[in-house]
């Protein structure tokens, strides 16, 4: 059983004529007669009744009817949906990625993106790791992702955007505020507020080898994952922290940033995105985002 048999039964059951039914099917009686004898055989059921004069439905085709017209209208209705789907991916772009890249550089790549392709929809989605980023890009379920690792394999590429330096928080009550830099021995003995390692390992890895190199172990008097609430527990002086420089945007007053030495504690963000499969509109997206805003530590 197929479709256009399925369609000429319901032509010729509505029509109860088979030249007007083939009329409005563009077939011709012959064609449409053999795609309902057809059927017929598949069900091994008589589906009308045939003379010379006129068409009727025997007691299957009456039952059949009904379905064959629900059939046909579910079957137009999962069409319609596929097909509005398809034109909506070729206007949807799905992001993810970690949170300094998503609060710094996507809003300026957005308003670039949107002088150019203004109804185009980005949806934000949220990643756990860089791992995870990876795989839902293979799996198509994201289109660009924002990540602090290269990638690069059989079906993904990425590019450097951003080199973030690393920065000490403290409270501006803290005499080492005012200070030009500072490294692991300059605050051997303050207290920090530092970051689980699952969570932010790149500044947990910069803490613990800067104090590794003196020969001690950081005074870390908790752990946060949330970069807000740590700027809280800093501008109460319960610590300070190491963070990227870009949270000087979302700190609230009485909190200053000092350099962490030595200077290649750095942060790298990049760009990784599938190297086929892609819509028009994502390979434009893509190629926005490459394209370096003036400052000094964005490549």
């Amino acid at each position: 059983m197929d479709i256009r048999q399925l369609e000429c039964f319901v032509a010729v059951a509505e029509e109860l004529h088979f030249r007007r039914a083939g009329e409005r099917l563009g077939l011709s009686q012959s064609a449409l007669s053999e795609r309902v004898s057809a059927l017929e055989h598949e069900l091994g059921a008589r589906l009308f009744f045939r003379t010379t004069r006129q068409v009727s439905l025997t007691q299957a085709g009456s039952e059949f009817i009904q379905d064959a017209k629900r059939i046909l209208a579910d079957i137009e209705k999962s069409v319609s949906n596929v097909r509005h789907t398809a034109e909506s991916d070729l206007r949807h772009v799905r992001v993810s990625g970690v949170d300094e890249a998503i609060s710094m550089l996507l809003p300026k790549a957005l308003i670039a993106f949107r002088e150019t392709d203004p109804k185009v929809h980005v949806q934000v989605l949220e990643v756990s790791s860089s791992e995870q980023h990876s795989q839902e890009l293979i799996a198509h379920r994201t289109d660009v992702a924002f990540i602090r690792t290269p990638q690069e394999n059989e079906f993904i590429t990425s590019q450097l955007l951003h080199r973030q330096p690393i920065v000490v928080a403290l409270a501006n009550t803290n005499p080492l505020s005012g200070s030009a830099s500072l490294s692991a021995s300059d605050i051997a003995n303050q207290p920090i507020v530092g970051y689980p390692k699952h969570a932010r390992p790149i500044l947990h890895e910069a803490l613990w080898s800067g104090f590794r190199q003196i020969g001690a172990q950081p005074n870390i008097v908790c752990e946060i994952i949330d970069k807000s609430t740590m700027l809280q527990f800093v501008v109460q002086g319960l610590g300070i922290s190491l963070v990227p420089a870009w949270v000087k945007n979302i700190a609230p007053s009485g909190v200053s940033f000092v350099p962490f030495e030595p200077c290649e504690n750095q942060i790298d963000l990049y760009v990784a995105f599938r190297k086929s499969g892609n819509s028009d509109t994502v390979k434009r997206f893509v190629d926005t985002v490459k394209q370096p805003p003036s400052n000094d530590h964005i490549l």
